[in-house]
């Protein structure tokens, strides 16, 4: 009778993946219990196309350092595009020693210091470097986030120095996020390596894992700790500067309840304490929470949570979905320039459709608004339609001169984004 209810836990498992690998319809939740949709207003912005990637099995949001753009393929290539032409600078076959790329995406990401000198690449290898620093994962890992640090003279990668490893399970959600902070700490976002259908578990509200959390690390010595705990997989950290303060922000997509846009000061990422955005489930109150939700063990929504609830990172917005509707929430680009009204851009990965929200940085639980897209010539037109009307998976980024651009991982396009005023 055990190994029979084992036996279809395992199977009611292995349906699940399926269903989540291949898009399924979310189920339908209780009403007022997840977050609205999108809005609609008048915010639209226009698209201009920069250049395309030399390679694009697998690419990510490109990165800035100095005043070149690093486009990136994590399938395993890493080039530079200098406003003209792409170089590349790294492929599978001029790994560091001691590295063994695994999966797809193997280069996960990468970042930059702020004076361009220093590039960080996080591996994801099925070895680790001799001598090297490991944390161990307490999930079912089959490989390794391996950091590695070069010297970049803007033409050339050099000096590859691996500074740490963390145990990961590469078929659950990777995460993936990267920035280097202004006192050069690196930050890294870990996923929870978990599937959908999950509520998390406890590893993203237990500081003694590296799974759900962005880490903080110091590259001289690979010393290791906490920065943030409860993020469930953020593909994407980006920095931005409004009312003279630093901030860090990233998208966190939900299960099926709430798509996530948060965000705090970048100097609380560089404090001993950690900041806690809510995901997996709390050793004290028992609760998982997914936004301003609590969502039981397969991830649907059970009650509404208070505002402003003590010791958590409210979000700065979240947007929910129609019933059934497939959405994955990528971004965000702080534009800088780029905007008048718009503070945060962020868009579907599954549709291409673009969101923004306009409030301060300091607002929490802000409409999610719509927005509309143009092309050069002024015409309407969707990022979708740009991907040839296939899935276009947009990734926001930054350019060296702080203007906002999206690249299509289906055609490797990458554009420059203006809000139009």
């Amino acid at each position: 009778m055990r190994l029979q209810s084992r036996i279809l836990v395992a199977c009611a498992g292995i349906i699940a993946a399926s269903v989540t690998l291949r898009g399924a319809q979310a189920p339908p939740q209780k009403p007022g219990l997840t977050p609205p949709p999108p809005a609609p207003s008048d915010l639209r912005v226009r698209v201009d196309r920069v250049g395309v990637m030399p390679t694009h099995i697998n690419p990510t949001s490109p990165v800035v350092a100095g005043d070149q753009l690093l486009l990136v393929d994590q399938a395993g290539t890493l080039s530079r595009w200098d406003g003209h032409a792409a170089t590349t600078l790294l492929t599978p076959k001029s790994l560091p020693p001691g590295v063994r790329l695994l999966g797809g995406e193997s280069l996960i990401n990468v970042a930059a210091d702020r004076a361009g000198t220093h590039v960080y690449a996080v591996f994801v290898s099925s070895l680790v470097p001799k001598g090297v620093k490991r944390l161990m994962s307490p999930r079912d890992p089959d490989g390794w986030y391996v950091l590695v640090q070069y010297q970049f003279d803007g033409q050339t990668l050099t000096s590859p120095r691996p500074i740490v490893a963390l145990q990961m399970r590469s078929e659950g959600h990777t995460g993936g996020g990267l920035v280097v902070a202004d006192d050069d700490l690196v930050l890294f976002a870990v996923g929870d390596n978990g599937d959908s259908y999950e509520d998390g578990r406890g590893h993203g509200q237990d500081a003694q894992t590296h799974l759900a959390k962005i880490m903080r690390i110091t590259p001289s010595d690979g010393a290791v700790s906490v920065a943030a705990l409860g993020v469930r997989a953020a593909q994407r950290l980006a920095i931005g500067t409004w009312a003279g303060e630093r901030w860090l922000t990233f998208v966190d997509p939900g299960g099926w309840i709430s798509e996530e846009v948060n965000g705090a000061r970048l100097t609380d990422f560089s404090s001993s304490a950690s900041l806690d955005f809510g995901w997996g489930r709390h050793p004290v109150d028992g609760k998982a929470r997914e936004g301003t939700y609590d969502i039981d063990r397969l991830g649907n929504s059970a009650a509404q949570l208070p505002d402003d609830e003590p010791g958590f990172v409210q979000p700065i917005a979240q947007v929910g979905r129609a019933t059934g509707e497939r959405i994955a929430v990528s971004g965000p680009v702080p534009g800088g320039p780029s905007f008048s009204r718009i503070t945060l851009l962020f868009g579907d990965l599954v549709s291409g459709r673009v969101f923004a929200t306009t409030g301060p940085m300091t607002a929490r639980r802000q409409a999610v608004l719509e927005v509309g897209v143009v092309d050069a010539e002024g015409k309407d037109t969707t990022l979708k339609a740009l991907a040839g009307n296939a899935r276009p998976d947009p990734r926001f980024f930054t350019f060296p001169d702080g203007t906002a651009g999206v690249l299509l991982e289906k055609t490797g396009e990458f554009f420059r984004v203006t809000e139009l005023r």
